[in-house]
């Protein structure tokens, strides 16, 4: 993508008067059968607060060729690196839909039949956070 366009794509986005509303339709659209707490939580990450961490960290930037002595702003950087890569992990869990979560109930069922009851409440345990949207994140390296 050239520059221009993505300067024009982004002027597009930061005038866009309901950017959260049409992220919500947008990715409910996409991931027809994810939970609604998951296509919250990805809109929060991408549209709520991601677009402004993206800000923040071009800021930083900027203000770091102004002032380099002061260093490039370490908390911007982590705040759009935790959006990116929240939204990494919702962008592999959100397909979950019906069809995984009618899955994951007949592979607990199966440890249940199995008298496996530890398992099974585990396996509980991760579809509920799955359908809340509330994995931690994997740690990065």
């Amino acid at each position: 993508m050239e520059r221009d366009e993505s300067l024009q794509l982004i002027g597009a986005l930061l005038a866009r008067p309901n950017a959260v509303e049409d992220a919500r339709l947008a990715f409910a659209k996409r991931f027809p059968d994810a939970p609604k707490e998951m296509i919250d939580t990805a809109t929060f990450h991408v549209c709520v607060d991601g677009i402004d961490a993206a800000l923040e960290w071009l800021a930083a930037i900027e203000r770091f060729l102004q002032k380099p002595e002061d260093g490039l702003d370490y908390s911007a950087t982590w705040h759009l690196l935790y959006h990116l890569y929240n939204w990494q992990q919702f962008e592999a869990l959100l397909p979950l839909g019906k069809n995984g979560i009618a899955e994951h109930l007949g592979d607990i069922k199966t440890l249940l039949d199995e008298s496996n009851p530890d398992a099974a409440k585990q396996g509980i345990e991760h579809l509920l956070r799955c359908l809340a949207g509330d994995l931690s994140s994997p740690s990065i390296g």
